[in-house]
């Protein structure tokens, strides 16, 4: 056979498969892509996914949000905060001013809200501590009380508060609901905020998400002019402003998740909170009655919680952990953790049986243990052996 004849029978052979493939492919979309069954279940599934499902959806959420705000709102009060304000006299050029009298003025708004039924209120340390000023408690129904402060937190920016009705306390308030455990609680979760916005509009209800969490911040009190370290906030960039101090976070299970604290007034108001729980609230309560003050336990060490930057800035051989610099100067002698032989260049590793990474440090494992209690720390030394000790909480 030559070459010719065998070139033409490959080519008539190549067309005559592909008509034979093309007529099966036909045939199999026609009985089954293209069948009506197919095309209305599709179709179907579209429409309820896309219309009916997400309108569905977003009505559940506004009912729960409404249901959040009818519920949490008569246990949120606003605090408005008096002072003797000393006017001057100027003379007719404008040189000299001499005082003149004195006049009692509102100086700031803030938000609190109720964690029991006694009346025992939860708010920010740095909303009550000018002791000069005067304080009036107003609920959203504009029922004014009188109130004292019974102890501040040391180490948090957390304040107890007990109301009075003329003396009297006052047992009929609804408290906040609690979430049990806010190590729960993810980034993009839905959370409301009410509070009292441009201490004007109390009891302003907003909605957005959870937009980080484990922030660490300097906190810059404009009002009293004092600085303080927080650590293990999250952060949430819904429509807040700085007189929203105090007020609650809340999750769309109508559990209080955090306080706020703190705002980022150069990056559009950013929002930062302190997280709450069941069990900090508790430790809070039964600290003040047994103490008749907030207590919290002190390591007296300084120490940077591993990452990868920490990592490979000190050439660390562990990836998690709290970091203690090799310096003398981050362990201070004869407290807490020089006692227990605790060493700068050392990595504490495990905290009660607790790992400690992904934002959570030691601070976070021993926060709501009263001082004099012990712990056990895994510790990785300075000839990378580890090692298990007991601590003993100290005071401050």
């Amino acid at each position: 056979m030559s070459t010719k004849n065998l070139f033409i029978i490959t080519i008539i052979f190549a067309f005559l498969v592909s008509i034979f493939w093309s007529f099966l492919v036909y045939n199999y979309m026609e009985n089954n892509l293209n069948s009506p069954y197919k095309i209305e279940n599709i179709g179907n599934f579209s429409k309820n996914w896309s219309s009916n499902q997400v309108n569905l959806d977003l009505k559940e959420i506004q009912t729960n949000v409404k249901s959040i705000a009818t519920k949490v709102n008569p246990s949120v009060v606003n605090i408005i905060i008096s002072k003797d304000i000393r006017t001057y006299r100027t003379d007719p050029f404008g040189f000299f001013q001499e005082p003149s009298w004195t006049i009692k003025r509102t100086v700031w708004w803030w938000s609190w809200f109720f964690v029991t039924k006694n009346w025992l209120i939860l708010t920010n340390k740095h909303v009550v501590s000018d002791t000069n000023a005067s304080y009036t408690i107003i609920t959203s129904n504009n029922d004014e009380f009188e109130w004292k402060v019974l102890a501040l937190d040391p180490t948090n920016d957390l304040a107890l508060i007990k109301a009075f009705k003329n003396g009297k306390e006052i047992s009929w308030i609804t408290p906040v609901n609690l979430i049990e455990d806010n190590k729960s609680v993810q980034v993009w979760d839905f959370i409301v905020a009410i509070w009292n916005a441009l201490a004007e509009f109390q009891n302003t209800v907003t909605f957005w998400v959870v937009s980080w969490l484990w922030r660490s911040i300097e906190a810059w009190d404009q009002i009293w002019w004092s600085i303080e370290q927080l650590s293990g906030l999250i952060q949430t960039d819904a429509a807040i402003n700085p007189w929203n101090s105090g007020g609650p976070l809340v999750d769309l299970n109508w559990n209080v998740i955090w306080i706020s604290t703190a705002v980022a007034q150069w990056a559009n108001w950013l929002w930062f909170a302190i997280p709450l729980s069941i069990n900090e609230v508790n430790y809070i309560l039964n600290s003040y009655e047994k103490y008749w003050e907030i207590k919290r336990p002190f390591l007296w060490i300084k120490y940077i919680p591993i990452n990868k930057g920490v990592m490979d800035t000190f050439s660390l051989k562990s990836e998690y952990g709290d970091y203690i610099p090799n310096e003398a100067w981050n362990l201070i002698v004869n407290w807490p953790a020089d006692k227990a032989w605790l060493e700068p260049g050392n990595i504490i590793l495990e905290a009660d049986w607790t790992i400690l990474k992904n934002w959570i440090t030691i601070k976070d494992v021993i926060k709501n243990k009263f001082p004099w209690y012990k712990i056990k720390l895994k510790v990785l030394r300075n000839d990378w052996k580890t090692d298990f000790i007991d601590l003993v909480l100290g005071e401050n």
